[in-house]
């Protein structure tokens, strides 16, 4: 073990004050799917990792249905405290003056319709196009008039209407692109309510612990243009390194590292993102993506970055999952982001107190390639706080087939403001006391009938408790079944699940509820 590092919250020196959360690209309301996929994957596994802020894609030139498809979605997030930012994919190329205003209208009328007819009240950031995208990708990095020129007539129908939504400058990505954001600042503050941009880890290897510092110092620079204007800055998209290749007539825009011997360490590199973000005093970010595209989403296109899989036989959760997941869960906004010192420079860490609750989430990497006896100090008045530690290790990874988080590894006291602990080597830990140690309610009123395919109908009583996650579904051949890892069958937010393979003789089944503290009710 290497010599213990010293690390200590300034509790006096605010990094931001209303940190908004860690999140995900959202485009899975652009897909079509069955209910139990939906109710079983996709918003069972994001309960679970319960993020505060989505970038959501927008296609403006859908239909109505498309449009409710998009505004349903919105108020799934909104029941989950989800802030969203939108920006759209296939902007038109209109002339200036009346066509583009006409343009203008058309968008705006949408984003009415969303925010005030459907309620949608989360929807916070607009941006008129993807990475100033226009005809082709960037294309208006060379045009920044026309951007400004585009976001002013939006601002026009905006104010015309009083919509609160604010309009971000520029969404460039890579780093090299930034630039026009120090142009929008000087060009088009007076139209712009938020700025931000992206960018992918392309030139850093997942072991290089030059990294950090690096995305550290630049996304300063980013957050410091904003800051200079009075604004936040919000990091867009970020992830690993590209592909980007053409295999078999198709482009491969995919993560390079997935199904490779060092996948699991981007989880590793990806939490240094986000301890980066935090401490350069980003406003809110959004990994790319939550889940995969389906398969089928083009012929000649393939689109796989999501932390899970969109199909196969359980929809298998990717390593950086139960990493990424615990930064999502547990560094939620709004919430207050505090200076952290840290003796050793290859261990970095960021910290949040939540609004509200007042509780703390402390998140550190170790680099090092041996364990590290941490010495953690809130520097201000002092505390007694029992917090629970969760980790992640590159080595270890906590594959679950249901993509169940990880629980708590220990429980570690804070006396009077201290902490002592271990850190192990080359991996995430997550302190925090964002929890509740209370279990839900028991599930009541499960009936069982067959399913018209042969299987069986379960069926039970919704648990109304605020902080409820999902269910747990069990099944068993005898009816006094202890409930185990191995008789469990699936998991869903739905007050109902089809087990479509009961197997010979009679299933017995048991459903218990799972909170958003990971505790489990009585069967």
């Amino acid at each position: 073990m290497t010599a213990a590092c010293r690390m200590t919250v300034r509790t006096g020196e605010v990094v931001h004050p209303a940190f908004a959360g860690v999140g995900f690209h959202v485009s899975h309301h652009l897909h079509s799917t069955g209910k139990d996929h939906f109710d079983q994957v996709i918003a069972k596994r994001w309960r679970e990792l319960n993020p505060s802020f989505a970038r959501l894609t927008h296609m403006q030139r859908g239909n109505r249905q498309a449009l409710d498809t998009l505004a349903d979605h919105l108020l799934r997030l909104k029941d989950t405290g989800t802030e969203v930012y939108l920006a759209t994919w296939d902007p038109e190329d209109t002339a200036e003056g009346a066509e583009r205003a006409a343009y203008a209208k058309k968008i705006v009328d949408q984003l009415e319709y969303l925010v005030r007819e459907r309620g949608a009240t989360n929807v916070r950031h607009y941006c008129m196009t993807n990475e100033l995208s226009l005809g082709k990708w960037a294309g208006l990095v060379h045009d920044l008039p026309k951007f400004r020129d585009y976001h002013r007539a939006l601002l026009e129908e905006l104010d015309a209407r009083g919509l609160d939504v604010r309009l971000l400058a520029t969404d460039a990505s890579p780093l090299e692109n930034w630039h026009t954001i120090e142009w929008a600042t000087q060009n088009m503050d007076d139209i712009t309510g938020i700025y931000g941009g992206h960018h992918y880890i392309n030139g850093y290897d997942l072991d290089d612990e030059t990294f950090y510092p690096w995305f550290l110092s630049n996304l300063k620079g980013g957050a410091g243009l904003a800051r200079k204007m009075g604004k936040d800055f919000i990091l867009g998209e970020f992830g690993c390194k590209q592909d980007g290749s053409i295999r078999d007539g198709k482009k491969m825009d995919v993560c390079i590292h997935f199904g490779k011997p060092r996948e699991p360490m981007m989880g590793i590199q990806l939490a240094e993102a986000v301890i980066a973000a935090l401490n350069a005093g980003i406003c809110a970010l959004a990994n790319w993506t939550f889940t995969d595209y389906p398969d089928e989403y083009r012929d000649n296109y393939v689109n796989k970055w999501g932390t899970f899989k969109w199909s196969g036989n359980d929809c298998s959760t990717r390593a950086h999952y139960y990493a990424y997941g615990l930064l999502t869960k547990f560094l939620r906004g709004p919430a207050t982001v505090f200076a952290v010192e840290s003796s050793d420079p290859l261990v970095r860490a960021a910290t949040v107190q939540h609004h509200g609750t007042k509780t703390w989430s402390i998140a550190t990497v170790n680099r090092r390639e041996d364990d590290v006896a941490l010495a953690l100090a809130l520097d201000g008045p002092p505390l007694g706080l029992a917090f629970r530690k969760y980790t992640y290790d590159p080595d270890d990874v906590p594959q679950h087939p249901f993509g169940d988080l990880q629980g708590p590894a220990a429980h570690v006291t804070m006396e009077d403001g201290h902490l002592e602990d271990v850190l192990g080597a080359g991996t995430l830990t997550v302190y925090t006391t964002a929890y509740r140690d209370e279990a839900p309610s028991p599930v009541r009123a499960v009936t069982v009938e067959r399913s018209p395919d042969r299987g069986r109908r379960v069926k039970w009583e919704p648990n109304r408790e605020a902080d409820f996650c999902y269910y747990r579904v069990y099944r068993s051949g005898r009816p006094d079944f202890e409930v185990g890892p191995a008789a469990r069958i699936g998991s869903t937010i739905a007050t109902e699940f089809v087990d479509r393979e009961p197997g010979p003789g009679t299933p017995h089944y048991k459903v218990v509820a799972v909170n958003q503290s990971g505790n489990a009710s009585s069967a």
